[in-house]
């Protein structure tokens, strides 16, 4: 089978609300995994979803307009919609980690340096 999605996904088991109705309703869900275009979230297999709605995911500290792709049991595929800036910057979350994980693995041979210095003057010292 071919592979349709168009960014890589994150595995996640995170705690999440689809709220909808003038904030007036809400629905617990699980978000499964994550890209920054879409989600699947585990949602109870008799709740009726309206299409379009807000996905509140409190430990991302992020709301985001989701829109339903596809349903199969308590199974729901949605897409996030972008902003224009969002769309033109994607994959900003991508980008974004890498400059994290190149910015720790540059510490990180730091402090290597360092250890190796630290470890030459102690062995010169006879320890």
């Amino acid at each position: 089978m071919a592979e349709a999605r168009r960014a890589m996904r994150v595995r996640s088991m995170l705690g999440a609300q689809i709220v909808f109705n003038n904030k007036l309703s809400s629905i617990e869900c699980h978000v499964r995994n994550v890209s920054p275009r879409g989600a699947k979230l585990i949602v109870g297999e008799l709740l009726s979803l309206p299409q379009e709605f807000e996905l509140n995911v409190p430990a991302k500290g992020k709301t985001y307009q989701a829109h339903v792709c596809w349903r199969r049991g308590d199974e729901v595929g949605v897409e996030f919609a972008l902003d224009k800036a969002q769309a033109r910057s994607y994959p900003s979350d991508a980008d974004e980690r890498i400059r994290e994980l190149e910015s720790e693995n540059e510490l990180l041979r730091r402090k290597v340096v360092d250890l190796k210095a630290k470890l030459e003057r102690f062995a010169e010292l006879g320890g």
